[in-house]
């Protein structure tokens, strides 16, 4: 669906422009607006690491 990949892609590119590193997790939740049951949970580290820096 595309408006599920438009939030993925919203979800990447917020990552990708985090200036002081984090990162995402992607797991199926119940009602989630784009991962269907059974999908494998994945991190998505940002560019600048994966932990903020403080």
């Amino acid at each position: 669906m595309p408006a599920h990949r438009t939030i993925l892609a919203a979800d990447l590119r917020d990552m990708a422009d985090t200036e002081d590193g984090g990162h995402l997790h992607l797991d199926h939740f119940p009602d989630h607006p784009y991962l269907a049951e059974g999908s494998v949970p994945v991190v998505v580290n940002s560019p600048h690491g994966g932990m903020p820096i403080h």
